[in-house]
């Protein structure tokens, strides 16, 4: 992990390709290695490679700015403290994504716990509350996903927008793949109302 890794961790977050011929993944574990030994310029190059998806998954999930700034903090923070043993198993990516998850889930829950006479809880599928038309949706997709409970927006966007498959969003959300299909499901029956 001397300074060719850096060197090549460098380029890849920047969208280059790498002295070795690394893969996007082996560059990341290697950043990862770099983080556990506390070097923060290794977690900064990883922040900027996973800003813009973390954003844009907070804000789906959250619609607002300083909710998700938080989270992408929160976020690589965990990433700080676990270093390499947050990808030891699996991807990268995918473990960045589980831990990003689980803590919108976490804030969510303790923001609706803490104000009386919020919207339902996340797991609430209420048929009553309100809904998009298909003329509606195709034209505004950031609507028609705020309408969405909180379960259903992230695997919607995480196979949509983020083109996760169902296994790796069943490992993101800690699911089943069963359960994948029934969020697909109830997003796709929204849809059509």
């Amino acid at each position: 992990m001397g300074i060719e890794s850096s060197r090549e961790a460098d380029n890849a977050a920047r969208g280059h390709s790498t002295v070795g011929n690394q893969s996007k993944e082996e560059v990341e574990h290697d950043l990862l290695a770099l983080i556990s030994a506390g070097d923060r310029c290794a977690l900064d190059k990883l922040y900027i490679l996973y800003f813009a998806p973390l954003a844009n998954f907070f804000w789906i999930l959250t619609t607002r700015s300083d909710l998700a700034e938080e989270l992408i903090h929160d976020t690589m923070f965990e990433v700080w403290r676990g270093g390499v043993s947050i990808g030891a198993s699996a991807s990268v990516s995918l473990a960045i994504m589980r831990l990003a998850y689980s803590l919108a889930q976490k804030r969510l829950t303790a923001t609706i716990a803490n104000q009386p006479h919020t919207q339902p809880a996340m797991h609430d599928t209420d048929h009553d509350s309100p809904t998009l038309t298909i003329l509606d949706a195709p034209s505004n997709p950031q609507v028609f996903l705020s309408k969405l409970p909180f379960e259903e927006k992230a695997v919607v966007y995480l196979a949509h927008a983020s083109g996760h498959s169902r296994r790796e969003i069943a490992d993101i959300m800690n699911i089943s793949c069963e359960s994948v299909d029934v969020l697909i499901g109830n997003a796709r029956l929204r849809l059509r109302r």
